[in-house]
């Protein structure tokens, strides 16, 4: 029942971060804006482009890959 509750409470998390690299995408979930940009800050740029969108895919932040 908690596992089935940990991936529900991930799927309702309003914030997506992508990181868009040369070989594949990192997605992560975040419940909080700031959460949100402490994992973009977790990849440097040279790692590619990072786009943070809200629950309904509205892009909320982006940086470009350096």
């Amino acid at each position: 029942m908690r596992k089935l509750f940990n991936r529900l409470a991930l799927r309702l998390a309003p914030f997506t971060v992508r990181i868009m690299g040369a070989d594949r995408t990192y997605t992560h979930k975040a419940h909080t804006y700031a959460d949100a940009l402490q994992w973009a800050a977790c990849y440097p740029p040279s790692w590619g482009r990072v786009v943070i969108t809200g629950r309904f895919g509205r892009t909320m932040a982006e940086r470009a890959q350096a």
